[in-house]
């Protein structure tokens, strides 16, 4: 008898137990009328074995069948030795101040901190592979594609196997995540830490990969085919780090014209369309549920801070937030607790410019070209259409 079975849903391990062998998988094609046609759905094969002599009687010698790109034993032992002999920029570490015999014991590091989400994967091998993918990308391997990391830690016959890994092959993100955000929150967290929001953009050439439009890019400063994506990190006097992310899906990927892009690139179907406000309040709600990272102050930069139902968000939920608005947004001036009146609004570049406004210069921190130096004017204002003049101050 033999089954077939899906690996992104199921690993496969009730079958094993109850005594069904793997011998392969299938090459993702679904047979029609007249000849076969490439779906890309690879299914594990699995065999339960009725009459056990029926080799014998059938006068076909055992054979084994490896599954298609698979690693060797000595290729698994090999991969830590290969990270910690991975070659470096010299200028990097210079710039660094890291002394050469340091940079062994990073290597050794760089495995033992991957071994900390070893149980995060299903299989032994989708830990390694995880672990040849990351020590690629901190390599100085020149182009950190799929294929040339597969190409420089494993091989050529393991370059569609670290493809799946990326494409196909299911781990457990939640508990990755969750156990990466605590690791930082004991590296990091302080009660009166800060959560940062912000999005980055990726410059793209084609239109096949997920979520590429025509947008603005940060990274360029202008509108630019890219890909676009929310990220939150945590900062503290103790230092910093990327908490967590998701892709931005532009809205016209949810348009029909796009529905055979969206099955080609495997975005769920339930998916809907979210803004990147409404991505960013709601991975910041994740973090404040999950409540491993402390923190009292939530930070944005201009494209989040100018929106009002952003700040009264984070406002209900209790925190301080210092935000960047726009130059043109119009605030109330505040005197004492009295409120300006609405004909003396004036625009924040206005404010600015004027004589009456008195500059400081501050130290912002210490960079390493020296001291970051800023003009600085603290002055009590409302945003002009603030519902709440008190929680509204910058």
């Amino acid at each position: 008898m033999e089954i077939f079975i899906d690996p992104e849903r199921f690993s496969g391990s009730s079958y094993r137990a109850a005594g069904w062998q793997p011998i392969g998988s299938t090459k993702g094609y679904e047979r029609l009328k007249k000849g076969y046609r490439y779906h890309g759905k690879v299914k594990e094969v699995y065999v339960y074995v009725v009459e056990e002599e029926f080799r014998r009687i059938i006068g076909c010698e055992r054979r084994s069948y490896p599954q298609e790109g698979s690693l060797t034993t000595q290729e698994e032992e090999r991969l830590p030795m290969m990270i910690q002999e991975v070659g470096y920029n010299p200028d990097l570490i210079d710039w660094a101040g890291i002394e050469e015999e340091v940079v062994g014991r990073i290597a050794e590091e760089l495995v033992e901190f991957h071994r900390l989400f070893g149980d995060c994967f299903r299989r032994k091998e989708q830990r390694l592979l995880g672990q040849s993918y990351l020590g690629g990308l901190l390599s100085d391997v020149p182009r950190k594609n799929v294929e040339a990391i597969a190409l420089a830690f494993l091989g050529p016959k393991a370059v569609r196997c670290q493809q799946n890994f990326l494409s196909r092959y299911l781990w457990d993100e939640e508990r990755m995540l969750e156990r990466h955000q605590g690791l930082l929150a004991e590296a990091v967290g302080e009660e009166d830490g800060m959560h940062t929001v912000d999005s980055t953009e990726i410059p793209k050439k084609g239109k096949e990969s997920v979520g590429v439009a025509r947008q603005y890019c940060g990274n360029l400063g202008k509108r630019e085919n890219c890909q676009s994506g929310v990220f939150v990190g945590y900062t503290s006097r103790k230092g910093y780090g990327l908490v967590d992310g998701r892709l931005y899906v532009p809205k016209i990927w949810f348009e029909e014209q796009y529905a055979e892009r969206r099955k080609k690139c495997g975005i769920p179907s339930e998916l809907q369309f979210q803004t990147k406000i409404e991505i960013a309040l709601e991975l910041l709600e994740k973090q404040m549920q999950r409540g491993l990272l402390a923190g009292r102050w939530i930070g944005s930069d201009s494209f989040f801070g100018s929106d009002a139902a952003f700040r009264d968000t984070i406002a209900r939920w209790g925190k301080l937030y210092l935000a960047e608005i726009r130059s043109n947004i119009q605030v109330l001036p505040l005197l004492g607790e009295q409120q300006g009146s609405p004909e003396k609004a004036l625009a924040v570049s206005e404010i600015a410019r004027s004589e009456r406004t008195a500059w400081q210069r501050a130290v912002l921190a210490e960079g390493s070209k020296g001291p970051l130096v800023a003009e600085v004017s603290i002055q009590r204002v409302r945003v002009r259409e603030t519902l709440h003049p008190i929680q509204e101050r910058s």
